[in-house]
C-alpha cells in the first residue's frame, strides 16, 4: 500500500516537473533561433559565436530534444487506445500545425500582392503551382537530407511528432523488445549524422522518453536515484562542450556537443523537480508555451535582421548584447500576443493552441 501511494505521488511529481519545464524549453528554442536566423559576417563573427555559445547552442539545442523526450513519456504513459491518441492529436497538433502554416502563407501572399517579391527556399512565389503551395506545409520544396521544414520552420517538430504518433505501434515493439540495444543503435546513428540530424534526433529522444513508461519506470525517480552521477556527467560534458567549441576545437566537437545535450535533459528534470517542489512555479508560462513557440520565429527574424541592418559593423560584445535584448524582446512580445488572444479572442486562442 505504501509503495502504491509513493508511486502515485511520484507520478504527480513527474507531471508537475513536465509542466514546469514547458516554458524553459521554449525559451531555449528562442535562444537558439535568435542566433541561427541571421549570420554575422566579418571579423566579429567568431568572437560573437564564442561569447554566446553557452545560451545559443549548449542550452538552445536542448529545447527540441527535451520536448521529444517529454512527448515520448506522455504518449506511452497514456491509457488511451491508439486511435484515441491519434484523435486527440488531431486537435492538439494537426489543426494548429495547419492553421499556423496557413497564416504565414497568407502573410507571404499579402506581401506579394502589394508589390513585395516573395522568395521561399530559393523559388519565387509567382512561379508556384498548387503542388508547391501544398509542399509548403511539408518541406518547402526541399528534403534537405531529412532536415526539411514547413513554411513556418520550427513546426517541423510538430510534424515529426505527428509522424511518430502514427508510427508509435512500430516504436512500441522496437523499444519494448529492443530495449537498450535499440536505443544505443539510434544514439550511434544520431552521433554520426552531421548537420541538424532531424530524423535520428526525433526517433532517439521520442524513444528515450517512451522507454520509461514501457519499462514501467518513472523517469524522474530514475534520474533522482542517479542524481549525483547525472549532475557530474552534465557538468563534465558542459565544460567539454563549451571548451571544445570556444577554446580548443577537436575532431569530435559534434559528438561532445550531443553527449552534452543528452545529459542536459535529466539535469533539467532534476532542476524542474527541485523548483516545483518548492513552489517556484508560474501558472501563465506553461499555458503560454505553445503560442510562444508558434509565434517566436517571425518575430526573432525581424528583430535580428533589424539589428544586423543598423549595427552590422559593431563589436562582437555589442552584438552579444543585442542578441540578449532580442531574446528578451521576442519572449515578451510573444507573451503579450498570448495574453491578448486569451483576453480578447479566447476561441481563436483555443484553435491556435490546440485547446491548451
Amino acid at each position: 500500500m505504501k509503495n502504491d501511494m509513493y508511486h502515485n505521488i511520484n507520478e504527480q511529481r513527474l507531471s508537475d516537473t513536465i509542466s514546469w519545464l514547458r516554458f524553459p524549453l521554449i525559451f531555449f528554442i528562442i535562444l537558439l533561433h535568435c542566433y541561427s536566423v541571421v549570420k554575422i559576417e566579418g571579423i566579429s563573427s567568431n568572437n560573437f559565436f564564442n561569447i554566446i555559445y553557452l545560451p545559443a547552442l549548449w542550452l538552445g539545442e536542448t529545447g527540441v530534444p527535451g520536448f521529444f523526450f517529454i512527448s515520448g513519456i506522455l504518449f506511452y504513459s497514456s491509457k488511451k487506445s491508439y486511435l484515441q491518441k491519434l484523435h486527440s492529436r488531431i486537435k492538439t497538433l494537426l489543426v494548429p500545425y495547419l492553421v499556423w502554416n496557413a497564416l504565414l502563407l497568407v502573410i507571404y501572399l499579402i506581401a506579394y500582392s502589394i508589390g513585395y517579391p516573395q522568395d521561399i527556399n530559393g523559388k519565387n512565389i509567382e512561379d508556384y503551382y498548387l503542388s508547391d503551395y501544398l509542399r509548403l506545409f511539408w518541406d518547402r520544396g526541399s528534403f534537405d537530407n531529412g532536415n526539411f521544414t514547413p513554411i513556418l520552420c520550427p513546426l517541423w517538430y510538430i510534424r515529426n511528432l505527428l509522424i511518430m504518433s502514427v508510427l508509435s505501434p512500430i516504436f512500441y515493439y522496437l523499444v519494448k523488445y529492443g530495449r537498450e540495444i535499440f536505443l544505443f543503435v539510434v544514439i550511434g546513428w544520431w552521433m554520426t549524422t552531421y548537420d541538424n540530424a532531424f530524423i535520428p534526433q526525433t526517433i532517439l529522444f521520442f524513444c528515450l522518453g517512451a522507454y520509461f513508461p514501457l519499462m514501467e519506470k518513472n523517469a524522474l525517480y530514475c534520474f533522482s536515484h542517479y542524481k549525483k552521477v547525472l549532475i557530474t556527467l552534465t557538468i563534465i560534458f558542459a565544460i567539454a562542450d563549451i571548451a571544445s567549441h570556444v577554446f580548443y576545437p577537436t575532431p569530435f566537437n559534434l559528438q561532445i556537443h550531443r553527449f552534452a545535450l543528452l545529459f542536459n535533459i535529466p539535469a533539467l528534470f532534476l532542476l524542474a523537480d527541485y523548483c516545483s517542489c518548492r513552489g517556484l512555479t508560474n501558472t501563465l508560462l506553461p499555458k503560454a508555451a505553445f503560442i510562444v513557440f508558434c509565434t517566436h520565429y517571425p518575430i526573432a527574424i525581424v528583430l535580428r535582421k533589424t539589428c544586423i541592418l543598423f549595427f552590422s559593423n559593431s563589436s562582437a560584445s555589442f552584438h552579444a548584447i543585442l542578441y540578449i535584448l532580442c531574446v528578451l524582446a521576442t519572449t515578451i512580445v510573444c507573451l503579450i500576443i498570448y495574453k491578448m488572444l486569451e483576453n480578447y479572442f479566447p476561441k481563436v486562442k483555443s484553435i491556435l493552441s490546440g485547446n491548451r
